[in-house]
């Protein structure tokens, strides 16, 4: 692709909080040492894998910061951004710029303009992001496989927007739309590229203190959630129906992901996940919510010591992943891995830029 347009083991635990500082390296020794022991090689699980995702097509380490990633559903392709200077050639600037890896092929595309985190699509053929338009900082979509660019939020003297969210297979895209005017408030909008029409899914008083912010989207693009930032409220809007529909616990919250089943939040008491079609909630007291799975049966959240861990909602079985941080997108469909990003050097031989970089997990 180049540059477009420019080119742990596995431990069952209901703790959920705790000293438990993951390393890779020990994790995958353990698990390694398990899988050839006489008396548990025919019955040990494969051993976790783990590499690094943030080098350049050729190995080269990236000589800045990265983070913020997100892994397309068959775990070939992750977006992340990157202040790296190195990564592809003709990068120039010191800023966090947009940069999705093939991890079959090696190449590393930057996004032209980009800024902040990026979002793909499933099939990695498509990427929302934040970028410098003509008036402004507004959402685009870039074009993996032809490297064109279309703006996505229209084209409104100085309206800016940001935060976009993406439907598998890149149709609909969910942003927050900020007015150029200072008083009128933030909403958030869906953009349909078949139809090329754009709609206001939020609601709330015309108060520039109550900014409707934060969206994410379902995978098939029909539900919308989003936050009320005056309130901490979180709203769920189905676009099929049109209704509207208040998810969180009535406590502020914080939205983290949602999909056509459930919803993940966070509040001050820690992370939950509300079940949309029986309302059940399920909570991780102390948690922090990161990322949830596109199925809603999984939950990959931090612990409070600055541990990656995914969670099976359903039995409360947990896996280490690593040490680090993580967010909405992280994980792939059926297995195919997790993303997160990390300071630790030893997750992977050879890191030694001193940086935090970008890992893919996959736990066979």
């Amino acid at each position: 692709m180049g540059e477009a347009v420019s080119t742990a083991t596995s431990t069952t635990s209901t703790v959920v909080s705790g000293a438990r500082r993951v390393s890779l390296s020990v994790v995958l020794a353990a698990a390694l040492g398990a899988a050839v022991s006489p008396a548990t090689a025919q019955a040990a699980p494969p051993a976790p894998r783990a590499e690094r995702v943030s080098v350049a097509a050729d190995g080269t380490e990236a000589d800045g910061a990265s983070g913020a990633a997100s892994l397309s559903g068959d775990g070939r392709h992750v977006a992340f951004s990157s202040s790296a200077e190195n990564l592809t050639q003709g990068h120039q600037g010191p800023y966090d710029y947009g940069f999705v890896r093939d991890l079959r092929t090696g190449e590393v595309t930057r996004l032209k303009n980009s800024m902040g985190a990026p979002v793909i699509s499933d099939d990695g053929r498509y990427a929302a992001h934040t970028g410098w338009g003509a008036h402004g900082i507004n959402v685009f979509l870039t074009d993996l496989s032809t490297g064109e660019r279309e703006q996505i939020d229209g084209k409104g003297f100085k309206d800016s927007s940001a935060h976009p969210s993406i439907s598998a297979d890149g149709r609909f895209v969910a942003y927050k739309l900020q007015p150029r005017h200072p008083g009128d408030p933030a909403r958030v909008e869906v953009y349909d590229r078949v139809s090329d029409t754009r709609e206001v899914v939020s609601e709330g008083p015309q108060d520039a203190t109550r900014d409707m912010v934060d969206p994410s989207l379902s995978a098939d693009g029909r539900h919308v959630a989003y936050e009320d930032k005056g309130t901490g409220q979180v709203w769920l809007r189905d676009r099929a129906t049109g209704t509207l529909t208040r998810v969180d616990d009535g406590t502020a919250s914080t939205l983290v992901q949602v999909n056509g089943r459930s919803v993940a939040m966070n509040s001050a008491d820690g992370a939950y996940v509300r079940d949309l079609r029986t309302g059940k909630v399920r909570r991780l007291p102390g948690g922090h919510a990161q990322a949830l799975s596109r199925d809603g049966r999984q939950l990959l959240y931090g612990d409070g010591e600055s541990n990656v861990v995914l969670r099976r909602l359903s039995s409360g079985h947990e896996v280490a992943v690593g040490h680090g941080s993580a967010g909405p997108g992280a994980i792939a469909a059926k297995g195919r891995g997790i993303v997160f990003s990390s300071e630790d050097a030893d997750i992977v031989p050879g890191d030694t830029n001193g940086l935090r970089d970008v890992f893919k997990w996959t736990a066979r």
